[in-house]
């Protein structure tokens, strides 16, 4: 009886020992981001979440993921006076070779030169730069930064295709956009920048722009464009524009005195664009004296 007794016990013990037997294993882990909707999320596996915020233009942080800054994303379009010819704008600087890879402007931002490979609709005109003002005056410049012009009028990225990520948080602003040697527009209203794209077209209506018809050139075929003329980037076109470009006629080359961007400074630059234009000026308030550009 004792010995059938140990044997029960035995076994039960065993199986019990059994049920109990735990395998060692992990989940190592991983990761991927998802993007939808102008959102991106950045996420692990198999970590626990340590923390999440979110703000006006959301942060996530989950794992040992850093937090990341959600961009806004803007979709801008403008035309220039300057190079324009019925809805679209010359790129003779870009298949002359002459649009530097490094930005004009004080933000000193830089391109790769494959950018001005592509032709076409989408080819690559010039640099502009963008200001995102503040909505409470439409002076404060909360942020800015320089971008690239197609020939159709989209300012992309400097990849020369992305929409323009812009660092802000969520909310209504007033956007700026100028060029080295047009006169600067900014929108009538405040634009609400929110978590997707933001499409914004300047080039259809006049009453977008800041002081109308008196901001914005009327092309006489529906569109219009930034006045061509401001070579010392005052904001301003006056007797000192001129002035200063009728010496430099004959020069070829990025000059800030070649009003229709096709290489070359000549009595057209100041016939066609200075002359007609002369007592023009931007429609708007600035904080500044001259176009936030390195050099004329």
């Amino acid at each position: 009886m004792k010995t059938i007794l140990s044997i029960l016990v035995i076994f039960c013990f065993t199986k019990w020992s059994n049920a109990q037997t735990i395998e060692k294993f992990s989940i190592d882990s991983g990761g991927a981001s998802v993007t939808a909707g102008g959102i991106e999320i950045l996420y692990t596996i198999g970590e626990v979440n340590v923390q999440e915020l979110s703000s006006g233009n959301i942060q996530v942080s989950e794992g040992f993921i850093n937090p990341i800054t959600l961009m806004i994303k803007l979709d801008p379009k403008i035309f220039l006076e300057g190079p324009y010819a019925t809805s679209l704008m010359n790129d003779d600087l870009r298949i002359a070779g002459i649009i530097p890879t490094s930005s004009p402007y004080i933000d000193n931002v830089t391109c790769n030169a494959s950018v001005f490979n592509t032709t076409g609709t989408n080819a690559v005109i010039d640099w502009v730069w963008i200001e995102i003002r503040d909505s409470a005056d439409g002076i404060t410049v909360i942020t800015e930064k320089s971008a690239l012009l197609l020939a159709n009028g989209s300012v992309v990225a400097t990849d020369g295709v992305s929409t323009v990520p812009i660092d802000v948080p969520i909310g209504n602003y007033y956007v700026m956009v100028s060029h080295r040697n047009h006169l600067g527009i900014l929108t009538a209203n405040t634009v609400n920048l929110s978590g997707g794209t933001t499409v914004l077209d300047l080039t259809s209506n006049s009453n977008l722009i800041m002081g109308g018809s008196n901001g914005i050139a009327n092309m006489g075929d529906g569109k219009f464009a930034l006045y061509a003329g401001d070579f010392n980037g005052d904001g301003n076109i006056q007797n000192t524009d001129r002035n200063a470009v009728e010496p430099l006629r004959g020069l070829t080359g990025y000059n800030n005195a070649d009003m229709n961007l096709d290489g070359e400074v000549q009595n057209v630059d100041i016939n066609n664009f200075l002359n007609p234009n002369l007592g023009k000026g931007e429609q708007f308030t600035s904080n500044r004296l001259y176009a936030k550009r390195k050099t004329n």
